[in-house]
């Protein structure tokens, strides 16, 4: 099961990974630098950024499937329920797409809002909790990687705050992006150690 759940971490990053570069090189009009990736589902091309969306709650599972087959404890537990969380998040965000830029902040973009806080917050929390679990099972190396990803991401989400405070954003998206360098380097880690397990 260990290596089923791996096989699923590794391919779900890798097509979010994919879509996420498709993405960035199609004339969709958007700034990498300062504009949210959640923006791209405002494009003509926000078919792929759903299905990217989709891809990162497959890789959840998978890295799901990981952490219970190869930890136990409380800490095993709380990461299951935040990696629960990310999964939910993740899999709805992109049926309730951002609002548009300069628009008034409307339900749907309140929900999208509130999905994009739980997705981010529960992989970023899951990555430091389960590195103790990851550790206690005899993964150290894995538990340092979930660690450094976790930091990453922690990076990421400050960055996302200063430049939200600051007049343009024009960093918003870089920081934003670096949320993604993290989670999806944390799937791939979970992913090579479920394959390899």
């Amino acid at each position: 099961m260990v290596e089923v759940g791996g096989v699923i971490a590794l391919v779900g990053a890798i097509v979010l990974l994919g879509l996420l570069i498709a993405l960035h090189v199609l004339p969709t009009g958007l700034s990498p630098a300062s504009d949210p990736v959640s923006q791209y589902a405002l494009t003509r091309f926000g078919a792929l950024y759903r299905w990217a969306t989709i891809a990162a709650a497959i890789a959840g599972v998978g890295g799901l499937i990981v952490v219970a087959a190869t930890t136990s404890g409380v800490a095993s537990l709380v990461a299951i329920v935040l990696l629960v969380v990310f999964i939910v998040s993740r899999a709805l965000i992109g049926f309730f797409p951002m609002d548009e830029p300069g628009r008034p902040r409307s339900r749907t973009g309140a929900v999208h809002g509130i999905l994009a806080i739980t997705a981010f917050g529960g992989i970023a929390a899951a990555s430091f909790v389960v590195a103790g679990a990851f550790h206690d099972a005899g993964y150290g190396v894995l538990a340092v990687t979930s660690t450094t990803a976790g930091v990453v991401m922690v990076v990421g989400t400050v960055g996302m705050l200063v430049a939200s405070r600051t007049r343009g954003r024009s960093v918003f998206g870089l920081a934003e992006r670096l949320i993604y360098v993290g989670f999806i380097g944390w799937f791939v880690a979970v992913g090579v150690a479920g394959v390899l397990h």
